[in-house]
């Protein structure tokens, strides 16, 4: 609890509340489906993911599909969905390693971010040797670590989008904002939003509503981006 009351200390609860409401009222006149894909696509996730499974290039490929929208992955061709397919075809036991080592929660979260970083880099560079072309692996930041931790833990990790996250600590009056490196920070923040929207009992029944009972989803982190979208949507409206 402690951690807690830090960490709503540097923010100002009553604007992360004066936007949840907003947030409430735009739901309740839009009702708006256009962020349902990320529910599609952890539904999707859910019913193929299996790091035991033998062909794990399959594998992959499937978890990452969606007839609805791929872009939290960059789609098939040239993104971070292609390029993980790239080094599962060099090595597809050494992806296996750093999924498994990824998903270890009780090892520390930024080392297990930056290490599937650095693993990247290092499969990056066998790729390059037979094509010079290559010069990003989309796994730099810490947007698609999060993509997989939230995936595999919804309950317990949020997705990773800086620019909507900065802009909604910019909104609360936070007084020291992470930068993008600082992903423990980072996760302790989203850590104490998420526990304040999700305790609106009104606000939690409202998105339930929205997301089909086939995904089989239940209230998770992907909540908090959609409220992080919402707060930068509004700035956007604002200029």
């Amino acid at each position: 609890m402690l951690s807690f009351n830090i960490y709503t200390s540097i923010m100002k609860v009553n604007l992360i509340n004066k936007y949840k409401e907003q947030w409430k009222k735009s739901l309740k006149a839009e009702q708006p489906e256009h962020w349902l894909y990320k529910y599609e696509n952890l539904s999707n996730y859910r019913q193929h993911w299996d790091l035991g499974e033998l062909d794990l290039k399959a594998m992959y490929a499937k978890s990452f599909s969606s007839e609805v929208s791929g872009r939290l992955w960059g789609g098939t061709v040239d993104s971070p969905r292609s390029i993980m397919i790239d080094f599962i075809d060099i090595n597809k036991e050494f992806v296996r390693s750093m999924f498994r080592d990824l998903y270890s929660q009780d090892k520390d979260l930024s080392m297990r971010v930056n290490r599937f970083s650095f693993h990247c880099d290092q499969l990056l560079d066998q790729l390059q040797k037979e094509n010079d072309k290559l010069d990003q692996h989309y796994h730099e930041t810490p947007q698609m670590p999060f993509l997989y931790l939230c995936f595999d833990s919804p309950e317990a990790y949020p997705l990773y989008d800086y620019p909507a996250y900065k802009t909604s600590l910019q909104l609360f009056e936070t007084t020291s904002i992470p930068e993008p490196f600082e992903i423990d920070r980072f996760y302790k923040l989203s850590k104490a939003i998420y526990t304040i929207i999700k305790k609106d009992e009104t606000l939690v029944a409202m998105i339930k509503a929205l997301i089909p009972e086939s995904y089989g989803v239940e209230l998770n982190y992907l909540i908090l981006d959609d409220f992080f979208q919402f707060c930068m949507q509004s700035t956007d409206k604002r200029k």
